[in-house]
């Protein structure tokens, strides 16, 4: 086999790849702390190889070389994967909801509500096809069962989360990683479920409207050269951000965050894609700790810590998503939290 080009080969240092997966049902529970997980793994391709040793690593301790799960790791052998983790160079993004808050009459009017709000403009549209693609979202979303809801919410602030994160991390260390955007999902069917057809569809609209309310965080002084393929071109701006929102945007200065999520979005079986088992490691790993599952829960809250990003004013990196009424966590939660924030890597490299 020759070598690839060198052009070739700086290409394909080009790309961020982000890595999810889910852990949970996402049903209603009667009882606190019941606890499912979205997650996510970000890393820039040419660290892409570490993660596959490492996984290869992980198979051979734990599944005698096939696709291991949480289940198939001892406490020392997780902390030992965490460890290692954190050496790779990537990063990890999680949102947690406790479905034993959340009444599914609530979740059902907040679906409605977010339903509601897609076709809120409707009647601004000039074309008809566009009236009518609102009125298919809207009927989409309205649709769902509230579990199904309930797992599309999380999706969208981790998604949002990554956008907003992940790209002010690494344009610090490694600016062409934001040349392309390489989405990788956990496919559970070998044809795509309804619930994955919906998400996709429903994904763009809503993470666009999303980053009007907060926009990215763009770092004065860096590289971002590799990144303006996904502004809006100066003539392109979107009308609806004046019509709808009072915005006057300038092109260049509205990102089209439907071009980002879909410039290369795939569904894919996680046991031969070594990123979406470790997003599913951390997904798994992030709910059995906040269930009370481990028997050394603060040193897989440092680890888990470790591998995640200090956040904006210091706050919880775990986002927590509310649908219905919200309380206090738990004593034991909320320390575990606190350990998971105080072990983050900064944000900053200056």
């Amino acid at each position: 086999m020759h070598p690839l080009p060198a052009v070739c080969l700086s290409l394909a240092y080009a790309y961020m790849f982000i890595f999810l997966d889910e852990s949970g049902t996402f049903l209603h529970s009667p009882v606190r702390d019941s606890w499912c997980v979205v997650a996510a793994y970000v890393i820039p391709e040419h660290l892409r190889r570490k993660v596959d040793a490492l996984i290869l690593c992980v198979r051979r301790i734990g599944n005698n070389g096939a696709e291991t799960k949480l289940k198939h790791l001892s406490d020392e052998q997780y902390v030992w994967f965490l460890s290692e983790l954190n050496k790779l160079g990537g990063v990890a993004f999680a949102v947690a909801v406790d479905v034993g808050l959340h009444r599914p009459s609530e979740i059902e009017r907040h679906r409605n509500g977010q339903a509601n709000k897609i076709i809120e403009h409707r009647e601004k549209m000039i074309h008809e096809a566009a009236r009518q693609g609102l009125t298919d979202l809207s009927n989409l979303v309205r649709s769902l069962p509230v579990q199904l809801y309930t797992q599309l919410s999380c999706q969208l602030q981790l998604f949002h989360k990554i956008l907003t994160m992940a790209t002010l991390y690494f344009v610090q260390r490694h600016p062409p990683a934001l040349g392309h955007f390489r989405w990788r999902l956990d496919q559970k069917a070998r044809v795509p479920t309804a619930y994955e057809d919906a998400f996709r569809k429903v994904l763009p609209a809503i993470l666009q409207t999303m980053s009007l309310d907060e926009p990215m965080i763009m770092l004065e002084g860096e590289n971002y050269a590799h990144f303006e393929r996904f502004n809006y071109p100066k003539g392109d701006e979107p009308t609806y951000l004046r019509d709808q929102y009072g915005i006057e945007a300038r092109g260049g200065d509205v990102t089209n965050i439907g071009r980002v999520v879909r410039d290369d979005f795939e569904l894919v079986d996680s046991a031969g894609c070594a990123g979406v088992q470790v997003a599913d490691l951390l997904s798994s790993g992030f709910r059995r700790l906040l269930r009370g599952g481990f028997s050394n829960p603060e040193t897989v809250a440092r680890l888990l810590g470790s591998n995640m990003v200090q956040e904006v004013r210091n706050q919880v990196p775990v986002i927590l998503v509310s649908l219905d009424k919200t309380a206090d966590v738990s004593g034991g939660v909320a320390n575990l939290l606190r350990i998971i924030s105080t072990s983050t890597r900064p944000m900053l490299t200056r």
